[in-house]
Order: structure tokens, then C-alpha cells, then sequence
């Protein structure tokens, strides 16, 4: 264990694991998703047959894969933001924008959270076609996502979670890098 991670508190610690953890099963997700994919395109082409479960399996973990891309993406600020128009705003602003938009984005992940849940206990009861499994599992992502999404803005917002750096900050960093080389 370094210095930096003795430094941190219990929350951070937790918000990190919960990052790797939904790192680890996307990487699980996605690799499922390919060889269902794969295997489809094999048996379709070469036997000419295909199992009846695979599209609905492929589309349950491209769903899953994509809103904890999501939740991943919030965590560490890699989510859709338009950098040129921050960089014509004065440094002093900055931080309150960054620090308005954590807050747009939390009550988004509150939305998914209520909404998602919703939707899931609307659909739990009906099938799928081909699996039988549960129509809910479709949409259970959307509240797990919401909370990870709540969650990391919170993290953000509370500077439990690093924030984006103003461009003076950025600028400087640099220099202190370049420096010390």
C-alpha cells in the first residue's frame, strides 16, 4: 500500500473498489458479448443454424456494458463536455461550472435511480422470448447506474473524487512536469 492510498479515507477507499469492480465486470460483460456475437456469426454461417437465446443475451450485456460505461465515465469525467468554451471562461467560474454541472449530473443519476427503478418493477413480471428470463433484467441497470452515477457526483462534489483542473491549473502542472524533467 502506497502513501496516498494510507491517506484516504473509508469513503474513498469504498468509491475506488466500486470502481474496479464495475471496471472488472464490464470487461466481463464485453467479453461475453463477444464471444456470443462470434459464435452466432459462426454457427449462422457455417452450420446455418443459431441459437435462439443469443440475440437476447448479446442485447442484455450491450445494455448492462453500456450504463456502467456510463457510471465509469461520471467517475472519472471522461463523460461528453465541451472543453473550448471552458477554456474562454476565467478560472474562477470554472470551478463553479464543474461544481454545476456535478450537480446536473447527480440529479440525473436520482432520475435513473427513481425512474429506473420504476420501470424494472413495471417489467419484472413479463418474459423474454426465447430466454424466459425476466423482462426487468433489462432495465435493472438503469437504478444501479443511478446510483453509481449519484454517488460519484456526490464523490465529485465533495471532492471525495479529483475534479477536472481549471486550464491555469492544467498549464501549470504542465510546467512543473516539464521542469522537473
Amino acid at each position: 500500500m502506497n502513501k496516498k492510498e494510507k491517506n484516504q479515507g473509508p469513503l474513498v477507499k469504498g468509491l475506488n473498489f466500486s470502481e474496479k469492480m464495475i471496471s472488472y465486470i464490464a470487461m466481463l460483460f464485453l467479453i461475453i458479448m463477444i464471444l456470443i456475437v462470434s459464435t452466432t456469426v459462426f454457427t449462422r454461417y457455417v452450420f446455418n443454424y443459431t441459437f435462439r437465446w443469443s440475440d437476447e443475451v448479446a442485447l442484455l450485456m450491450m445494455i448492462w456494458f453500456g450504463f456502467i460505461g456510463l457510471a465509469l465515465g461520471v467517475k472519472n469525467s471522461i463523460h461528453l463536455s465541451i472543453e473550448y468554451f471552458m477554456s474562454l471562461i476565467p478560472d474562477k467560474y470554472q470551478k463553479c461550472i464543474y461544481q454545476l454541472e456535478n450537480v446536473l449530473v447527480g440529479f440525473f443519476g436520482w432520475f435513473m435511480l427513481k425512474y429506473g427503478y420504476q420501470l424494472y418493477m413495471r417489467t419484472k413480471a413479463t418474459r423474454l422470448p426465447a430466454t424466459q428470463w425476466s423482462r426487468g433484467l433489462l432495465f435493472i441497470m438503469l437504478p444501479i447506474s443511478g446510483v453509481l452515477v449519484l454517488l460519484y457526483s456526490l464523490g465529485k462534489m465533495f471532492n471525495f473524487i479529483k475534479q477536472k483542473e481549471t486550464k491555469t491549473a492544467a498549464v501549470a502542472k504542465d510546467e512543473d512536469d516539464k521542469g522537473g524533467n
